[in-house]
Parts: C-alpha cells; structure tokens; sequence
C-alpha cells in the first residue's frame, strides 16, 4: 500500500496546501527526545478510513447495480464514472491518513512540549512544563488489541480565571505511543526537576553567581531609603 500511496501522494498532496518542514521547539530550550506515532497506530488508521467508506462503498454499489438495469448501456458509463469517482475518494482519503502520520511528531524539550500533528486540520502547540497539570495514559479495546495507548496533557494557561479555569486549559493528545508510560514518566521528571529549581524563566545571575534580581531589588531599597531620609532632612529643616 505504500508503494501505491507514494504514487498517489503527488497528485493530492497539493490539495492539502499543507508545509511539510519539521517542527521546532522554541529558542532556548534542549530537546531530550522526539517521538512518532508507530506503525501499528498507521496501520489501524487506514483500516479506520476504509471502514469509514463503508456505507458509500455500498450506497454507491446499490446506485450502480439501479443504473445498469434501467439505464443499460448508458447505466455501464454512468455506473463506471461513479466507480472511478469513488477511487479519487479513497485515494485521497488514504493519502490523507498517511500524510497525517508523516506529520506527527512530539518534540520533548528540557522546559516545555512540542506537538504537531494533524494534515486535514492541523494543530500545533507548545506546552510550557510551569503550566502542566494533568498527564494521563488511556488506552481502549482497539488500541490495546494493536499496541499502542495515547497520552493527554492537560494544562492551564497563565493568569487563567480562577472564577473559570475551564476557559484558559488546553488539552493535547499523542496518539500512537508503543512508550506512553515511559513518555509519561520523562515529563513527570522534566515536572520535578523544574519545580525544585523553580518555574518560569531562568534567573540572570551577575559574575560570581550572584542573583541579578536580588542585586537589582536591594538597589531599589537603598534608593527608596535614601529618598525617604532626604525627604525627612527637608521636613525637619523647614520645621526649623
């Protein structure tokens, strides 16, 4: 099937108008590791597809057989035009399904998540590890019956209402894992190694290691404390 979706691909891929460059993640940040759906995600796909089809593979079969009995020979071209159109449809849909895949790819970072997927609707997001809350792995009947489970990162966006949290969250879905639980387990310790050393943007620090936040709020002290003494000068001089 591949040998024929690869001839295929060219002619429906410009449909798609889609941009096949790989993701990236953000400036600044490592990647630990990058991951793809597996084969049998692919595979489970396409029979997905297919079944999909079903009822127009035989809604069209029934329309055909109707053609060639009241129609005859005008029935036979109308019948094979209906045929040929169901092949573009087919076609179009399995290449779909394995552009979808081609373009899936889960970006691991040493601060945040990178997930791209999607050839129909595309979806891109990064999910930054400060705002993660919820990491499940779910896997159903099917899945389990092909091998693979899919794993849910839920987070919460910064300055999200507390009054609706609801409407600040984002839920991302990486389909197609053979290694959800190990994957789940990288992110948990990417969670733990940001909470000890603290969330959120890395601290300046001038040379010699000191903190340039703390530098800069024990400047602003000193100011105000030295405003404030002046102040009291000219106070007690005008009382004078």
């Amino acid at each position: 099937m591949d040998t024929l979706l690869a001839l295929l691909r060219p002619v429906f891929l410009p449909l798609l108008k889609l941009k096949l460059e790989p993701p990236h993640l953000p400036e600044g940040t490592s990647l630990v590791r990058h991951l793809r759906p597996s084969p049998s995600w692919l595979a489970y796909r396409y029979l997905q597809t297919l079944f999909g089809l079903l009822n127009q593979f035989i809604g069209l079969g029934v329309v055909a057989v109707l053609l060639v009995v009241q129609l005859g020979r005008a029935g036979v071209a109308l019948a094979l035009v209906l045929g040929v159109v169901e092949l573009f449809i087919v076609g179009f849909a399995l290449v779909v399904t394995r552009v979808d895949y081609d373009l899936r790819h889960y970006l691991v970072g040493d601060r945040s998540l990178r997930v791209a997927q999607g050839a129909w609707r595309r979806e891109e997001a990064t999910l930054s590890y400060a705002n993660v809350q919820n990491i499940e792995v779910l896997q159903g009947p099917l899945e389990r019956l092909f091998g693979f489970k899919s794993l849910t990162v839920s987070t919460a966006g910064a300055g999200a209402d507390p009054m609706h949290p609801q409407d600040s969250s984002h839920l991302v879905t990486l389909v197609g894992l053979e290694n959800a639980d190990e994957l789940r387990e990288l992110i948990l310790g990417m969670l733990r190694q940001h909470k000890d050393s603290g969330l959120g943007e890395p601290v300046a620090r001038a040379p010699g290691g000191l903190d340039v936040r703390r530098l800069e709020a024990v400047r602003d002290a000193a100011l105000a404390l030295r405003d404030a003494a002046r102040s009291r000068r000219g106070t007690s001089s005008t009382s004078t």
